[in-house]
């Protein structure tokens, strides 16, 4: 009996090893599949997410083409100038579009480039029923669409981006049609390299629901069925969303099911330490999913060349202290930096070079802050700094002229010592405004404020800025009319021959018939007219007026007399410069030789090369070439030697104390002297009096113009029977 219970006892202790043993062993393998399967989907929700957040994040850059568009129809009541230079100037700085599209009342016009995409041409967005809907939904809503995946008639798969434009009518406002880019799905996917997912042995798939019926439309999928484990991530698109589902096939009954198995029953020591390895999984799984999650996060929220806070991560800081500056009644201010001149320094030294002043000045800026402060990098070579809590505005000034002369101070890069100014502007908060966007906009006008008034200094937003900010905004919407309306005119100011008092030419200055403000001087309009770009327009007009006059002028016999016209920077350094002047002489059949250009030092230096090949090609076209406003910026024998010119005009500034200042005359001196070393005219500018036009003459000055001879006019003055 005692035998029998011991045996008994032992076959239940055996028992109970046994099945304790595999139990465990069971156990342990049921565990490792969930650690593996959690790990599996930590590392495809990782994946999906970093390719869902590149293709969310490529389409928003390359759909803002279509609002780049549409402010320039709005901004020319219904159309776009040389669309096919203004869409190639848009793809080669946003890059993966494949063409950009303008389809005024829903019919495609325009299409650049053309090239493969003809059959689009005359195509009816609202007729195709493929498309209809959507399109009808972007119109009712107003907001930009992004349509397909589907098949082009021209040929090809592709997402369509359309932004529906709207123009101003008497009454509200009118549909004027749609602005489209078309970006081809597999130049779009193949930027974001998803078929990596296949070589490590992932499936994919693409979807997306219909924003009009709702119904769910999988348009990419990987070579093997969706089964197994899965993860899906959401892209955010205009009017819908797209999902990415990452998953692994399965395998079937694998070998190491096998031998875990036979291992945990074998071997019940082994399965405990492969127990103990497993429970240790879920924290090295919550390591590896923390340490993916954060570098979303400094991808999401920060600029990765600074390290510092970009816009989004700004914003949501800026909401979180509008409410705490009204909650608790304090004070906090926005702080807009723009470095002065950093483009020159970008692009004469290296964008390397360029990239560590960035950096340097980022550095700069978080040292000198106080804890709790923000400071963020919006791009390019603007920064913010979001100021929590101060006790008045001289604490902000006192903060911010820290600043200023904080980044101002020398800085050594690649051996290279450099400096740079900054100029900034500062909204409160929320006195100014307690909305975030008007914040940004109020810190942005006071920023150009405070660099108009000379750089290197800070300004403060008032309503007199915003007011002011408006006008310049009512005189290049003026501008835009005046050109359209021919209210742009042209006033000659005679060149006369000092020696015999006789004209030998004019220069053609423009000005503006304002149709309520009557003639406005440039002074008025040229600053705001160059900001805005509408001053190369304007060039163009005045040169192709010259022109015509110097035709006009040669049926009354007076061709002798040359026209002078003035070329902003802008428009020096246009592509299209040499070849437009080109075509108006060979349009007006005019002797080259009567037109005269006048370009400023400054102008030729900031990229001296291919001012001197600009040059070059005007003289050999027989154009007569003048250094206006000279003695101003860089003016030395060695600069002139190098520059093709005719003629150099000596800077007012220079003249009007001529009678007083003995310096001042030994210095005009010395400029004509240079000039005549190199053997080129010399024009003296703003001469007024009999007695400064004595002097030039006797310091051998041939020519000059002023008040002296007479104020500019109207061509009327000087000839009569123009055609």
């Amino acid at each position: 009996m005692a035998l029998q219970r011991i045996y008994s006892q032992r076959k239940l202790i055996t028992a109970f090893v046994f099945l304790l043993t595999l139990a465990i062993g069971f156990y342990g393998v049921t565990l490792g599949h969930s650690l593996a399967d959690a790990h599996l989907r930590a590392q495809m929700s990782a994946l999906g997410n970093a390719k869902a957040r590149f293709l969310e994040s490529r389409l928003s850059h390359i759909l803002t083409s279509t609002r780049i568009m549409a402010l320039e129809i709005n901004r020319n009541n219904g159309t776009i100038n040389n669309f096919d230079e203004f869409a190639s100037e848009i793809i080669s700085s946003l890059g993966g579009i494949s063409n950009l599209q303008l389809a005024p009342d829903g019919i495609v016009t325009e299409i650049y480039p053309l090239t493969g995409n003809e059959k689009a041409l005359g195509h009816n967005i609202l007729r195709d029923d493929k498309r209809r809907d959507e399109a009808l939904l972007a119109i009712k809503e107003r907001h930009l669409t992004l349509a397909g995946p589907f098949e082009l008639v021209q040929g090809g798969i592709a997402v369509i981006g359309r932004y529906p434009v709207f123009l101003d009518a008497e009454v509200g406002s009118r549909f004027w049609g749609f602005c489209s880019v078309v970006i081809y799905l597999e130049e779009l996917l193949k930027q974001a390299y998803l078929e990596d997912l296949l070589e490590q042995g992932y499936g994919y798939q693409l979807s997306r629901t219909d924003p009009v019926s709702k119904a769910p439309y999988i348009f990419l999928k990987s070579g093997f069925e969706l089964e197994g484990i899965s993860e899906t991530v959401s892209i955010n698109v205009p009017n819908s969303s797209w999902l990415l589902t990452v998953y692994q096939p399965h395998h079937g009954v694998e070998l190491i099911d096998v031998l875990g198995g036979v291992l945990s029953v074998s071997f019940a020591g082994l399965l405990a330490f492969l127990a103990n390895y497993y429970m240790r999984k879920p924290e090295v799984l919550k390591l590896i999913v923390d340490e993916k999650t954060a570098e979303l996060e400094q991808l999401a929220f920060y600029d990765p060349l600074t390290g510092l806070a970009n816009r989004r991560l700004l914003i949501e800081h800026l909401k979180y202290a509008v409410n705490k500056s009204i909650r608790n009644n304090i004070q906090s201010a926005l702080l807009y930096l723009d470095l002065d001149d950093f483009k020159r320094i970008n692009d004469s030294l290296g964008h390397e070079i360029g990239d560590g002043l960035l950096e340097e000045v980022s550095t700069r800026i978080v040292n000198n802050i106080r804890k709790g402060d923000i400071a963020a990098r919006l791009g390019g070579d603007e920064f913010a700094v979001l100021f929590v809590n101060f006790s008045s505005t001289h604490n902000i000034s006192q903060l911010v002229s820290k600043l200023i002369q904080v980044i101002e101070a020398p800085m050594l890069l690649q051996k290279k010592s450099l400096s740079i100014s900054t100029s900034i502007g500062i909204t409160l908060i929320p006195t100014d405004s307690d909305d975030v966007p008007t914040l940004l906009k109020n810190a942005d006008i006071a920023m150009y404020a405070a660099k108009r008034k000379g750089k290197g200094g800070f300004k403060f937003f008032d309503s007199a800025l915003q007011q002011a900010a408006l006008d310049r905004l009512r005189i290049e919407e003026g501008l835009i009319q005046a050109l359209e309306r021919d209210e742009l005119r042209l006033h000659y100011q005679p060149i006369v021959n000092l020696n015999t008092e006789k004209v030998v030419s004019y220069e053609a200055l423009i000005r503006w018939e304002h149709p309520e403000s009557g003639l406005l001087s440039p002074d008025k309009f040229i600053a705001i007219a160059e900001e805005s770009g509408i001053l190369l327009h304007m060039g163009y007009w005045a040169i192709n007026q010259a022109c015509l006059l110097i035709k006009n002028t040669a049926y009354l016999g007076n061709a002798r007399f040359g026209v002078a016209v003035n070329l902003s920077p802008r428009q020096f350094t246009d592509a299209e410069l040499v070849p437009t002047i080109e075509r108006f002489i060979e349009n007006y059949e005019i002797d080259a030789k009567y037109l005269e250009v006048e370009v400023t030092e400054t102008a030729l230096m900031d990229c001296l090369d291919e001012a001197c090949a600009t040059l070059d090609k005007l003289r050999a076209m027989g154009i007569n070439v003048a250094i206006d406003d000279f003695g101003t910026g860089y003016s030395s024998l060695s600069l002139l030697k190098r520059l093709p010119v005719d003629k150099l005009k000596i800077d007012r500034s220079f003249i009007m104390d001529l009678e007083t200042d003995e310096s001042g005359r030994k210095i005009v001196g010395t400029l004509i002297s240079m000039a005549h070393t190199l053997e080129l005219t010399v024009v003296a500018e703003g001469i007024e009096t009999p007695s400064q036009c004595a002097i030039l003459q006797s310091l051998g000055c041939e020519q000059g113009q002023g008040y002296f001879f007479s104020k500019p006019k109207s061509i009327e003055h000087y000839y009569e029977g123009l055609p």
